[in-house]
C-alpha cells in the first residue's frame, strides 16, 4: 500500500510554493559532467565507479557509475577544485583534477581504463561507491540512501532502487518476492525475515547487498538454474569483532510506550542476536510468524514440504482496513528473540532461532452490511468488541555439516507452541452477544537433506521430512440464531462448537540436478503421504443440559489419506539468445476419504505438462513465457461433507468427496532496461482458465448463512501490472508509476437462484516521486487510486484513493525533522469519506554514535475512526474501525 498524505487547509498554498520553489531552484547553478569509459582496446566498461570529491578535503561530492554501454553522466552543483576518481573492477583506478570556474555548457571527460590483475581472494570495492554490480551481487551502500529518519534495516530497504516493502514488511525486488534475508552471510529466519528486518538497527548497517540467481544450497551454486532473489545485509567493519548493540526508552501521553533492546556479538566461532521489543503503540515486531514456522507455504518450495500445515478454522476476526498495522493494532506485546550461530567445528555450523511472543489486543469494528440478493435483500448492523491474548513459544535448531568440500547433511528440526484467547461483545441487530473462542497449536517438524556435488557439473539430494500439527479449537456463541435452522429446539442458550484438527506428514525426495554447457536439467523423485484427520461436533446447551442437531450434517468425524509417487522434470536449453524451458510431472495418487462411517478409496495417475521461454532481445529488452496445463487435488476442507460454524453465523461444508480440478495458466512479463539505467520498466500478464473450478451454493438470510462448495465449468481471470521507474538527473528526483487491471469471471449460486453470472473488476494507478537532494531538504510524494466494480445482475463500482507526502529535513548532522502525511478517500461511503493522518519525527543527536535523543507526534489530527468501503457479488459493506489516538512520545536511544 502507498501511504497517503495530510495537508492542512489553510497551508495547502504554502506548502506547494515552497516544493516548486525548490524544484524549480534545483535546475539552477549546475553543470553536468558526462562521457565515455572504455578498456585499451575500445571496449566500454560497464558499471564503473565513478566518484566526485573535492580536492582539498576529499569530502564525496557525488557519484555515479557507467551503464552497459560505458557512458556515464552526472552533476556538479557548486564551483570549485574537484578530483574525478573512477575505477572498475580488474581495472587500475584513474585519477582526473578537475575546475569548475562557471556554469556555461556541459563538460566531457571520457576516461581510458588499464587492466589491473588482482586476485580473488582480496577483491576490493569502492567504498565511495553507492552502487556497485559485480556478476550477479549488486550492493548498496547503506548511507547513501539513508537520510537519518530509519530505525531499522525496513527503513534503509524502502529506500532502495528496485526494492518494494509492504506494510507486513514482505519484500519484493523489482516485483521478485524476496526469499531470505540474511546477516553476514548466515540465514535464520527463511521467509520470516521480518524478525530480523523489523528490529535490526538501521545505523549497524554498512552494506545491502541484492543476490540474484540465488541457491539456497551452496553446493548447488553454478548448477541450479534458480531464479530466486536474496538479500545479505553486511555490518559495519568496526562492530564485527565486538559486542555491540542499542537500546531505546520511550514514554508518552496516555501512558503509551515502546521500549527496544538489540544486542549483537561476533567471535570466531559465535554469534548471537537478541532482539526484544515491549510496546502498547502498535508495533508488530514479530511480523508473521506462519512465515518463520513454514517459510515457503505463500510461495515457490524450496523443500518437500514446505506448502502445508494445519489452519484456523474458525476465527474471531474484525476486518482490517488498509492502513498501517500501526494505527489500527491496539496491542501490548512483549517479545524476545535469541538467535545464534555457532561453529565448534571447522566442518559443523549449528543455528538456532528462539523467542516468545506475548500480545493482548484490541480491536472496535462497525459493519453495516447491506445484502443485494433481489426480493431477499435485507441490512445486518453489527458492532463488535474484540480482545485477544496471544502467545507464541518457537524453537528452531539447524545443524550443517560438510563431510568434505563436495557433500553436506543438513538436519533442521522446529517446535512451535501456541495460545489464543479471543472474546468478543458483539451487538448484532440490537441484540447482545458474547462470542468465545480458544485455540491451541503444537507444531513439530523434523528435515534432514543429504547433497552430494559431482565437480561442476551436477549435483544429488536427497531429503527426508516429518510434521505434525494439532490444532483444537473450542468456540461458544451465547444466543441462539438458529430458530429457523433447527426449529425442533427451543430455549437454547448458547451454542458449542469443538473442533479437533492433527495433521501428519511424511516425505522422501530424491533431486538430481545437472549442467549440461549452458543447459540444466532438473529430476525429482519423491513419495508424500498426508493424513488429515477432523473431528467437529455442534452442541446446543440449555439449563445445563447439552443435546445435539438431529441432523448429521452438523457433525464431522474425517479421516483424510493422501499419498503421492511423483517424478518432476524441467529442463532448460539455451538457443543463443532464447532460453527454452519445458517442464513435465508424472503423478500417481492414492486417496482414502473415510468420514461418517463410509470409506471411499481411490488410485489416480495423471500428467502435468508446461513450458517457459526467456528471450534477451538486446541487453535492455527481455521478455517472458509460461505456461502449464495443471491438476488442482482437493484439500481436505473440500472434501469434508458437514457443515462447520466458523463464526457466529456462518456454517461452511466442502463436496463430500475427493476432485481433481484442471487449469491452464499462463504468464508474460516485459522488462526493459537494467540496474545501471536511469529508465526501468516492468510490466506483467497472467491468464488462468479453469475447465473446473470450486464455486458456492448458498442461503443467505438475516440470522445465518449456509455455504456448501460445489463444481462448475469455465471459470476466467486475467491480471495485468506495470511499474515504470525514471531518474530525472537535472532536477534529482525519481518518478515511479504503476498501474494494472484485473478482472474473473465466475458463477454462483444464492438461495436457490439460477446460476448467477458475475464479474468482478479492479484498476489501481498511481505515481510516486522522490527527491535524491545532497541538501537540508527532501521529499517523497505520492498517490494511489483503486476503482473496483461487480457485475451481477446490474454494475456496482468504488473508487478509493491514498495519498501521500512526506518531508524530510535534515537541519544539521545533529537535528533532523520529519512529516509524514497521508489522506484517505472512498467514493461510496455514506459516512465520513476523507480521512487525514499526520506524524512528526524530531531527532536530536546528543553524542554521536552513542546518545540520541527523539521526539514522536503521532495521529497529529487526533482522527479516532477510519470506515472503509467494499463491493463484494452478495453485499456492500461499510467497515468503521478504531485506531490508535493522538499521542505524543519522548524517547532516549542508546548504543555500545
Amino acid at each position: 500500500m502507498i501511504r497517503s498524505n495530510y495537508i492542512k487547509p489553510k497551508s495547502n498554498k504554502n506548502i506547494f510554493l515552497l516544493f516548486v520553489l525548490i524544484i524549480t531552484n534545483s535546475g539552477f547553478g549546475q553543470t553536468f559532467l558526462q562521457g565515455s569509459i572504455k578498456d585499451t582496446i575500445n571496449q566500454s566498461v560497464s558499471f564503473a565507479n565513478v566518484v566526485l570529491f573535492t580536492a582539498d578535503t576529499t569530502k564525496t561530492v557525488t557519484y555515479t557509475y557507467s551503464n552497459l554501454d560505458g557512458f556515464y553522466k552526472m552533476q556538479i552543483d557548486s564551483l570549485g577544485s574537484y578530483v574525478i576518481k573512477v575505477s572498475g573492477l580488474s581495472y587500475a583506478d584513474v585519477f582526473i583534477p578537475l575546475k569548475l570556474e562557471n556554469h556555461n555548457k556541459p563538460i566531457e571527460k571520457n576516461i581510458v581504463l588499464k587492466n589491473d590483475s588482482f586476485t580473488l581472494d582480496q577483491v576490493i570495492i569502492n567504498a565511495n561507491a553507492a552502487i556497485t554490480v559485480k556478476k550477479d551481487t549488486i550492493i548498496f551502500k547503506a548511507n547513501r540512501f539513508a537520510d537519518g529518519s530509519e530505525e531499522i534495516a525496513e527503513d534503509i530497504l524502502k529506500k532502495l532502487p528496485g526494492v518494494e516493502v509492504d506494510n507486513d514488511g514482505q519484500i519484493k525486488v523489482q516485483g521478485k518476492a524476496v526469499e531470505k534475508v540474511m546477516i553476514e552471510g548466515d540465514d535464520l529466519f527463511e521467509k520470516g525475515y521480518s524478525l530480523l528486518t523489523k528490529n535490526l538497527n538501521s545505523n549497524s548497517i554498512d552494506k545491502v547487498e541484492i543476490l540474484q540467481r540465488f541457491s539456497d544450497n551452496p553446493l548447488l551454486k553454478g548448477i541450479e538454474n534458480s531464479d530466486k532473489v536474496a538479500i545479505n545485509l553486511t555490518l559495519k567493519q568496526g562492530q564485527k569483532t565486538s559486542l555491540f548493540g542499542n537500546a531505546s526508552l520511550g514514554y508518552g501521553t496516555d501512558n503509551f510506550y515502546e521500549n527496544r533492546l538489540n544486542l549483537i556479538s561476533f567471535n570466531k566461532d559465535t554469534k548471537f542476536y537478541v532482539f526484544s521489543n515491549v510496546n502498547n503503540t502498535g508495533i508488530d515486531a514479530i511480523g508473521d510468524i506462519y512465515k518463520i514456522i513454514n517459510p515457503n507455504v505463500f510461495s515457490d518450495i524450496t523443500y518437500v514440504g514446505d506448502d502445508i500445515g494445519a489452519i484456523d478454522i474458525i476465527n474471531i476476526e474484525g476486518l482490517q482496513p488498509d492502513l498501517k498495522k500501526e494505527r489500527i493494532n491496539l496491542n501490548n506485546s512483549e517479545f524476545a528473540s535469541l538467535n545464534t550461530v555457532y561453529n565448534p567445528l571447522e566442518k559443523l555450523k549449528i543455528k538456532g532461532i528462539a523467542f516468545f511472543n506475548t500480545d493482548e489486543i484490541s480491536f472496535f469494528n462497525t459493519n453495516t452490511i447491506q445484502y443485494l440478493i433481489g426480493e431477499d435483500s435485507f441490512t445486518n448492523n453489527e458492532e463488535g468488541r474484540i480482545r485477544k491474548k496471544l502467545f507464541t513459544g518457537f524453537g528452531k535448531l539447524d545443524g550443517i555439516y560438510s563431510i568434505n568440500d563436495d557433500s553436506r547433511i543438513e538436519y533442521v528440526s522446529k517446535y512451535n507452541i501456541g495460545k489464543q484467547n479471543s472474546r468478543e461483545a458483539l451487538t448484532f441487530n440490537d441484540e447482545s452477544i458474547n462470542k468465545q473462542l480458544d485455540t491451541d497449536n503444537v507444531f513439530i517438524d523434523q528435515r534432514i537433506t543429504y547433497t552430494k556435488r559431482q565437480k561442476d557439473k551436477s549435483a544429488l539430494l536427497i531429503t527426508g521430512r516429518y510434521t505434525y500439527d494439532e490444532k483444537p479449537q473450542n468456540f461458544s456463541v451465547d444466543q441462539f440464531l438458529f430458530e429457523n435452522l433447527f426449529p425442533e429446539e427451543e430455549e437454547i442458550e448458547s451454542i458449542l462448537q469443538n473442533v479437533d484438527y492433527k495433521f501428519n506428514y511424511l516425505a522422501l525426495e530424491g533431486n538430481y540436478i545437472t549442467k549440461i554447457n549452458k543447459n540444466n536439467l532438473d529430476i525429482k523423485l519423491g513419495y508424500q503421504n498426508t493424513n488429515s484427520k477432523l473431528k467437529s461436533s455442534l452442541s446446543f446447551k440449555n439449563n445445563n443440559q447439552t443435546s445435539f442437531p438431529d441432523d448429521n450434517l452438523f457433525s464431522n468425524n474425517l479421516n483424510y489419506l493422501f499419498s503421492d509417487l511423483y517424478l518432476k522434470s524441467k529442463y532448460s536449453w539455451e538457443i543463443g539468445k532464447v532460453v527454452i524451458r519445458p517442464s513435465f510431472q508424472i503423478h500417481q495418487l492414492f486417496v482414502t476419504v473415510n468420514q461418517n462411517s463410509s470409506d471411499n478409496s481411490e488410485s489416480i495417475f495423471y500428467v502435468v505438462p508446461g513450458i517457459g521461454l526467456n528471450y534477451s532481445i538486446n541487453k535492455k529488452n527481455k521478455l517472458s513465457f509460461a505456461y502449464e496445463y495443471e491438476t488442482k487435488n482437493f484439500s481436505f476442507s473440500d472434501v469434508q461433507s458437514g457443515y462447520i460454524l466458523t463464526n457466529f453465523r456462518n456454517f461452511n461444508r466442502g463436496l463430500g468427496n475427493f476432485e481433481q480440478l484442471n487449469n491452464s495458466f499462463f504468464f508474460a512479463n516485459y522488462v526493459y532496461g537494467n540496474w545501471s539505467d536511469e529508465f526501468l520498466i516492468n510490466s506483467t500478464f497472467l491468464y488462468l482458465k479453469n475447465d473446473q473450478y470450486k464455486s458456492s451454493r448458498s442461503e443467505i438470510v438475516p440470522n445465518y448463512s449456509l455455504s456448501e462448495t460445489f463444481i462448475l465449468d469455465d471459470k476466467e481471470q486475467y491480471t495485468w501490472n506495470t511499474s515504470i521507474d525514471k531518474f530525472v538527473e537535472q532536477l534529482s528526483i525519481n518518478f515511479k508509476v504503476k498501474g494494472g487491471i484485473s478482472e474473473t469471471n465466475f458463477q454462483n449460486i444464492v438461495n436457490n437462484s439460477e446460476l448467477r453470472d458475475i464479474r468482478s473488476r479492479s484498476f489501481n494507478y498511481g505515481v510516486e516521486i522522490r527527491s535524491i537532494y545532497n541538501g537540508v531538504f527532501n521529499f517523497h510524494i505520492g498517490s494511489k487510486s483503486i476503482t473496483s466494480e461487480v457485475s451481477v445482475n446490474s454494475n456496482v463500482s468504488n473508487i478509493n484513493n491514498t495519498s501521500f507526502l512526506d518531508l524530510n529535513f535534515e537541519v544539521s548532522e545533529k537535528l533532523h525533522f520529519k512529516l509524514s502525511n497521508e489522506r484517505y478517500f472512498f467514493g461510496n461511503s455514506n459516512r465520513d469519506n476523507t480521512y487525514y493522518f499526520t506524524d512528526f519525527d524530531a531527532k536530536y543527536v546528543i553524542k554521536k554514535n552513542a546518545l540520541t535523543l527523539k521526539f514522536l507526534a503521532r495521529n497529529i489530527w487526533n482522527t479516532d475512526t477510519f470506515a472503509t468501503y467494499y463491493v463484494g457479488d452478495t453485499n456492500q459493506l461499510i467497515s468503521e474501525n478504531k485506531i490508535l489516538p493522538q499521542y505524543f512520545l519522548l524517547k532516549l536511544d542508546f548504543k555500545f
